[in-house]
């Protein structure tokens, strides 16, 4: 146990994206089968399928369990549903890693399954034709990872992937294929909350990365938002004002833009390279860089 804690806490965001996906399928297999030894009814229900981890179209079930939006995109139905979406997180969430840092793939991995469960929702009330008999429930990781898959297939489209049985593939017809087969999918008239899903979280990386290639990142908004409620929750509270007299001579507009500049361009190229040869084609030099970019240092 005391290894797991270690390589939980040493680990980056897709190390711990990981674990909290695990446990939570973990525990609620748990409960299942307790619940089955129990004989207890409800915590069948709640365990088991249509559990409260899961979010729903239906607004006034929805209401109830507000939680929703964001359990639900760490809880799964089934070993198999886990399965794939781990594979998937853990090779896609790893590169995305390495080349944007730990803030934006967590920013990503939230936005895209928010965006997802948007879309799903918007859909099912707008389109009474779409609802299976009754209330249905969504849940799982896959809009986010569709979100990591198409945001970094955007920005890195004719970077390889080595698939088992396949050999390499650029990652841009990975996506692509993806997307293709969630829209085919809509009219098989199964498991259509899904598929949605998992259009809305692509869209999202796609609509995202996109405007990073251009200059603008629009998740910036939540990834501060993000540091914010992490400090409250620490108890960390903003520094005080101080003057502190630098030893060193102040650097002059001219000078600053000038090494922002050429920060900038350096790490343009590096990108370039991961781009065409993958990260492990970098220097040790150029993954400090990249790694001290990342940082914001």
């Amino acid at each position: 146990l005391e290894d797991i804690k270690g390589f939980y806490k040493k680990g980056g965001m897709t190390t711990k994206l990981l674990f909290i996906n695990i446990l939570v399928y973990l525990v609620t297999v748990l409960l299942y089968f307790l619940a089955r030894a129990m004989q207890s009814a409800w915590l069948i229900e709640w365990s088991h399928g249509e559990f409260s981890l899961a979010t729903t179209w239906y607004l006034p079930e929805l209401i109830r369990r507000p939680w929703s939006p964001i359990t639900h995109m760490f809880a799964h139905a089934g070993f198999w549903h886990i399965f794939f979406n781990m594979v998937f997180l853990y090779v896609l969430g790893g590169m995305f890693e390495r080349c944007f840092g730990a803030r934006k793939l967590l920013s990503t991995y939230l936005l895209g399954g928010l965006s997802g469960f948007v879309v799903y929702v918007f859909f099912y009330n707008l389109f009474p034709g779409l609802r299976e008999e009754g209330i249905s429930y969504a849940l799982g990781a896959s809009a986010a990872v569709m979100a990591i898959l198409v945001g970094y297939a955007t920005y890195f489209p004719d970077q390889e992937i080595r698939l088992i049985l396949i050999g390499p593939v650029k990652l841009k017809y990975l996506a692509i294929v993806y997307v293709v087969i969630d829209y085919v999918s809509l009219g098989s008239g199964s498991n259509t909350g899904g598929h949605l899903g998992h259009l809305g979280g692509a869209l999202f990386g796609f609509l995202l990365f996109s405007q990073i290639r251009q200059g603008r990142d629009i998740g910036a908004w939540f990834e501060k938002f993000l540091d914010w409620l992490v400090n409250k929750l620490r108890g960390v509270k903003g520094p005080k004002m101080r003057v502190v007299k630098s030893p060193s001579k102040t650097k002059s507009d001219a000078e600053f833009n000038a090494e922002k500049l050429a920060r900038q361009k350096r790490m343009d190229q590096i990108l370039d390279k991961i781009s065409k040869g993958g990260y492990d084609s970098l220097t040790q030099s150029e993954k400090q860089f990249l790694d001290s970019f990342n940082r914001g240092s």
